[in-house]
């Protein structure tokens, strides 16, 4: 059973270790494996479903669309509920869901399942940030994020190595891979339950409705540094996933083989899941988030800027890649850390302003690949040019602000 732990010492407890690693490993089963796992699976669930490549694109997109209309709504509910009862609660939800897709017997069935996924997922994310905010300081906050990125990470990494090739083949099919990652989100929230300390709860004098979730928007919009690091994270993820997505197709048309078209993205990954921690915490060192945010996000544009001049040279892909690769999930850990320090933020909103933040994040994952993708009819390397331009604009959004000094 967790122990007793009043809030207010919580960032001075050694228990704060504990559920450091345990938000690491649930980011690893509940968002970083299943996801990477089920883009590495679309071949076989194409063919045993007897799916075309639109279809496809539509089980992958379904996701971070509904994140775009969920986001706002989880983020209140962190705030109401608090994070142990969302945890429970997502982690089960999430669980399901995802185990349900494994039984889908047709392209409108995988539609429906993904969709609830979609609905539930995105917005863990959200209590594993505010959860990080609740028992570390300022000192130790990027180091945390950073720790807790390394389960995105090495989930994401192994899930696109060991879902088709290892996973599948032992239980069966894609079908037992999908049952099986939905039954230990299930397992993880049982565990949630008993390690997460419980909390007192005051009474809350009004409900949870619409006007109260309108009510928190507003009060967090009115952050002009808020609203900087959302449309940072909007050119960022944006410029990912597009990036992730494109990047085996493209070196596919180019003439590569798909063993080695296959193995540009999990380099970009393994760059990311190397330099996640050491880059967070040079955060906490210099005391200056958003110009270590900068630095990265201009790295990712750099790298993507260097796949549209590589080529078919396989040593300049593999470094445009690692470039790329390299600062994503630090910048990830770092945004969520800096949204929760806003200068001001009352920590009773930290979930909405999550919301709002995961409203853009989801929103450049969901436009930027298509817009970018048609962009190949003029040339197949000329969608990189725009996605380059995401990172750019993000890094001049967070080198533009100015902390205004109080007169």
């Amino acid at each position: 059973m967790s122990p007793l732990i009043d809030q207010n010492d919580r960032q001075h407890s050694s228990y704060r270790w504990v559920i450091l690693a345990m938000v690491t490993l649930s980011g690893f089963i509940t968002m970083g494996f299943p996801t990477a796992g089920l883009s590495a699976m679309f071949s076989e669930i194409a063919e045993s479903l007897d799916l075309d490549l639109l279809q496809i694109g539509v089980i992958w997109g379904v996701g971070t669309v509904m994140g775009i209309f969920t986001s706002l709504l989880g983020g209140s509910f962190v705030d109401y509920f608090g994070t142990r009862r969302m945890l429970v609660a997502l982690c089960l939800a999430t669980g399901l869901t995802g185990a349900l897709r494994g039984l889908a017997v047709d392209f409108w069935s995988l539609f429906l399942f993904s969709f609830l996924f979609g609905v539930v997922q995105p917005i863990l994310p959200m209590n594993f940030i505010k959860l990080n905010r609740e028992w570390f300081s300022s000192r130790q906050l990027g180091f945390a994020a950073g720790v807790m990125s390394v389960g995105f990470a090495t989930g994401a990494m192994l899930g696109s190595r060991l879902s088709a090739t290892v996973l599948s083949p032992f239980f069966g099919s894609w079908r037992g891979v999908l049952v099986f990652l939905g039954l230990c989100s299930v397992v993880l929230a049982l565990i949630w339950a008993v390690a997460h300390p419980p909390v007192d709860v005051k009474r809350r004098t009004r409900r949870l409705d619409m006007r109260h979730v309108a009510s928190n928007l507003r009060y967090v919009t009115r952050f002009r540094e808020l609203w900087v690091i959302a449309l940072a994270v909007f050119g960022v993820v944006g410029l990912m996933n597009s990036l992730v997505g494109y990047v085996p197709t493209y070196l596919r048309e180019i003439g590569w083989e798909a063993v080695d078209a296959d193995s540009a993205v999990p380099i970009f990954f393994l760059a990311s899941l190397i330099g996640v921690v050491p880059i967070s915490h040079l955060s906490d060192r210099l005391g200056n988030r958003r110009l270590v945010m900068a630095g990265g996000t201009a790295m990712m544009a750099l790298g993507t800027l260097l796949m549209f001049r590589a080529g078919d040279n396989y040593g300049l892909v593999i470094l445009a890649m690692v470039i790329a690769g390299c600062c994503f999930d630090s910048f990830m850990a770092m945004m969520g850390a800096s949204i929760t320090e806003v200068e001001g933020l009352d920590v009773a909103f930290i979930g909405s302003a999550l919301g709002f933040g995961g409203v853009l994040q989801n929103l450049g994952g969901s436009i930027m690949p298509p817009i970018g993708n048609a962009l190949s009819a003029i040339a197949l390397n000329a969608p990189f040019l725009l996605w380059a331009a995401a990172g750019l604009f993000a890094t001049v959004i967070l080198l533009s602000y100015r902390v205004r000094k109080a007169k």
